[in-house]
């Protein structure tokens, strides 16, 4: 007697779902990828989902849909926690001075002109190398999903708001509050608490995804076709990655870097562990309108590691998720000097009732 187990194939497992969609266009839900799918009720329904011939794709399609969820409950209930402890508060032990002074004293200008030279540069690259290409390719909602684009916008926005801060404390917008800790009124919204926010989410998401191409260009590199991908020959041959030495792939996969490592060194931003929610939830936003746009808008995945029909795609989300939380973890280390957070005995008496959790 045949068991089941020789009759499975884990590669018709991975590719069943693809094939489903590309051939059967009378299923009960059709997604031909190009966003002109439809929803119809047929007696095809059994042929579009095989519980019984490949109960494994639909088992790590639900592992890799609750394992999103669960990081971004964690996210959140990470949020939560240092919201009720004053962490956000404390932000880091950071002055309003300190989010725009120059690092080696004597004012703001220089970190200001940084910034706003900064924020110039990005904005238009982001409108001339990623916007402006994607429109004149169709203007689809889908080709503005590539997440190492979404790490650039972050840091556009990040020296967007840096450049305003700076103009208002270099022109004495913050008067009597500049030698105050941010946290002291309690409130989590001013304007420090989103500049922290940003700089932590740009730094965390653009050395993550810089890591990801770095390894990628390495050991997989892309400069050639697909017939030659994979191959030793390929790995060895250093023309297989020219591609990734023209100026507009080095502004986005080093240049990035580049800049938040001088905003670093002239402003010294403070980057404390409690920020790590912000950068999470950008990435389960990410994944989540990834899904909803496959399943109820039709469209292709915009990556084939995020078709949660692959059984690899459990790995991929969650490897990410774990890089996106190491490197963050990493940046906090390596920015501070290895002295990591500050704590409530490196700051004045001012900022102890917050981390009790009270109302100063």
């Amino acid at each position: 007697m045949t068991s089941y187990e020789d009759n499975f194939s884990m590669d018709e497992a991975t590719s069943v779902y693809n094939n489903t969609e590309e051939t059967l266009a009378g299923n009960f839900i059709h997604k031909p990828g190009d966003g002109s799918g439809d929803w119809t009720m047929s007696d095809t329904w059994d042929m579009f989902v095989k519980w019984e011939d490949n109960p494994l794709m639909y088992l790590f399609a639900t592992f890799t849909l609750m394992s999103m969820l669960i990081w971004i409950g964690f996210a959140g209930d990470n949020l939560q926690h240092h919201r009720s402890y004053g962490s956000l508060s404390f932000a880091g032990g950071a002055t309003h001075k300190q989010l725009w002074e120059n690092s080696f004293g004597g004012g703001g200008f220089v970190l200001m002109v940084f910034r706003v030279a900064a924020f110039c540069f990005c904005l238009w690259f982001s409108l001339t190398q990623i916007i402006q290409p994607n429109v004149d390719a169709g203007n689809k909602v889908t080709d503005y999903m590539n997440f190492h684009d979404w790490s650039f916008y972050c840091l556009t926005i990040f020296f967007g708001l840096g450049a305003f801060v700076s103009v208002r404390g270099v022109f004495g917008g913050d008067g009597e509050r500049a030698s105050r800790y941010i946290g002291h009124s309690g409130d989590c919204n001013l304007v420090g608490h989103w500049l922290i926010t940003c700089y932590s989410a740009a730094f965390t998401l653009c050395l993550a995804c810089d890591l990801c191409v770095w390894l990628e260009m390495l050991f997989n590199p892309q400069c050639v076709g697909n017939t030659y991908e994979f191959k030793m020959s390929t790995l060895l041959d250093p023309a297989s990655r020219l591609c990734y030495f023209e100026w507009n792939y080095m502004v986005g996969f080093v240049g990035n870097l580049i800049l938040l490592l001088v905003e670093s060194t002239l402003g010294q931003l403070p980057f404390p562990k409690c920020y790590l929610s912000t950068p999470l939830f950008i990435l389960g936003l990410f994944i989540a309108l990834a899904y909803l746009m496959h399943e109820f808008l039709f469209f292709h995945w915009p990556y084939e590691q995020l078709n949660f029909y692959r059984w690899q795609c459990f790995w991929y989300v969650n490897g990410f998720n774990g890089l996106v939380f190491g490197t963050h973890f990493f940046l906090n280390w390596f920015l501070s000097m290895g002295r990591g957070d500050l704590t409530s005995e490196d700051v004045g008496d001012e900022h102890i009732p917050l981390f009790k959790g009270d109302t100063p």
